[in-house]
């Protein structure tokens, strides 16, 4: 093995350390354009399960390398194999984690919007969804309404369902194209300079956001937004009923 011959085992946990670096950058830069787009890595609680996975695939690899690694063994190359198989192990398990946990709904159910994520979606409600909510979104969250039925028996297994602690915005079989919450969304949004006067540190982030969207400040308003372990605010334009922001600013 005249490559790892030359190598001491500080060089060789050192190269270990770079290309796990490398590989955590891009599994880390797909996961936030894709699964996790600001804020809901933030209201999601992202941040977490990133620092889990990078800490196992850059941490906990070149550091067992370090450990093993002797150019005299006559099992390096085996030894090396099986710690590149356990991080490929962790990392793919890692990824499944956070796929998991992924936001895959924004849904406004009346008052506010709840950031739900795959894992906590009840199956059974899914399977018998209308299209398109009968299916999990794989390119970042999906903005929905959600309504208790009309039907008296739906309506109260859906009360039961809540108080097991299955929500309405956790059962898709209830799902809502958004544009149908318009006039329930213009009855509970607040104006802007609520949000503002609640945050003294919002004014800039609130504006920035009204900026992007290239609407008036008047024409906007705003709904309180929960995440797993977060909230923020929905910007919204009511007499569209369009969401045109969500950002990083307590509702609270």
């Amino acid at each position: 093995m005249p490559a790892l011959a030359t190598l001491n085992r500080f060089q060789a946990a050192g190269i270990h350390l770079a290309i796990s670096v490398v590989v955590a950058a891009v599994v880390l830069a797909a996961l936030l354009l894709v699964w996790y787009p600001q804020p809901y890595f933030r209201l999601a609680g992202g941040a977490a399960l990133m620092m889990i996975l990078i800490g196992v695939d850059v941490v906990i690899g070149p550091l067992l390398t370090l450990v093993v690694f002797n150019p005299a063994k006559k099992s390096l190359r085996f030894d090396l194999a099986v710690i590149a198989a356990l991080q490929v192990a962790a990392l793919i398990y890692g990824i499944t984690v956070i796929a998991q946990a992924r936001p895959v709904f924004v849904v406004f159910a009346g008052e506010r919007f709840t950031v739900v994520a795959a894992n906590v979606i009840d199956p059974e409600s899914l399977a018998s969804a209308k299209p398109p909510f009968d299916t999990l979104p794989v390119g970042g969250p999906r903005i929905v309404g959600a309504r208790l039925p009309d039907d008296p028996a739906a309506r109260e297994r859906a009360m039961l369902l809540a108080a097991a602690g299955i929500d309405l915005p956790m059962l898709p079989r209830y799902y809502v194209p958004f544009t149908e919450m318009a006039g329930q969304l213009k009855a509970k949004a607040r104006p802007i300079e609520e949000l503002e006067r609640m945050n003294p540190q919002a004014p800039g982030t609130v504006a920035a956001a009204i900026a992007r969207s290239g609407r008036t400040r008047e024409s906007l308003a705003w709904v309180p937004v929960v995440g797993r372990l977060e909230v923020g605010s929905a910007i919204v334009d009511t007499a569209r009923g369009e969401v045109v922001a969500v950002i990083p600013v307590s509702p609270f």
